[in-house]
């Protein structure tokens, strides 16, 4: 039953946005589970505070992103430990501290929309974002850009049934552009 409710509401904000190009996401329209109700209620746990809070602000295990389908994995790059990240039914959630000590990044996908959400960058206030996507339909990618601050959310109409790629950016925008010092964050993918 949640199933049919989770795509209906999906249905719903597809419509409500189908004029706009970003929207606020909404939380999952039942309460969230916590974490320990979660934990018993999908069989693996969600261990690591940034990504258990943000999956539980989605919902938790009837929430958008669903059980979890791995356990937290560390994301290395360049060699160099770079932040943990966390599958789940629908999507999966990642850690990308250098972006911002509670900097997590989540991606998920329902009723013909890829969704991407980010936060929070403190101490890092931004004047704009930069969101930056692939997907089997577009492997070259696509870069938009929205408002600035510590968070920020982003749907994308999906045009191919493979993942969808995100990653975001924040900048200061000056005379002579953009200055985006803390760099792009680690991934988060729909699970397609």
């Amino acid at each position: 039953m949640f199933a049919l409710n989770r795509r209906l509401a999906g249905v719903a904000l597809g419509s409500l946005l189908a004029l706009g190009g970003t929207a606020a996401v909404p939380a999952a329209a039942h309460t969230a589970a916590a974490p320990a109700q979660g934990r018993a209620a999908c069989g693996i746990p969600v261990d690591e505070p940034h990504i258990n809070g943000r999956w539980n602000a989605l919902g938790g295990a009837g929430g958008w992103l669903g059980c979890p389908t791995s356990g937290t994995r560390d994301v290395y790059l360049g060699g160099v430990y770079a932040g943990k990240r966390q599958y789940f039914d629908y999507g999966n959630v990642t850690w990308s501290p250098r972006q911002g000590p509670n900097m997590v990044v989540a991606a998920w996908e329902d009723a013909g929309y890829a969704y991407f959400n980010w936060g929070t960058t403190s101490p890092y206030h931004y004047d704009s974002f930069l969101i930056r996507y692939t997907s089997a339909a577009d492997p070259q990618g696509t870069q938009r850009e929205v408002g600035g601050g510590t968070s920020g959310r982003v749907r994308v109409r999906e045009r191919t049934n493979g993942a969808y790629t995100f990653r975001v950016e924040g900048c200061d925008v000056g005379v002579f552009g953009h200055t985006c010092r803390q760099g792009w964050t680690l991934s988060a993918s729909t699970p397609n």
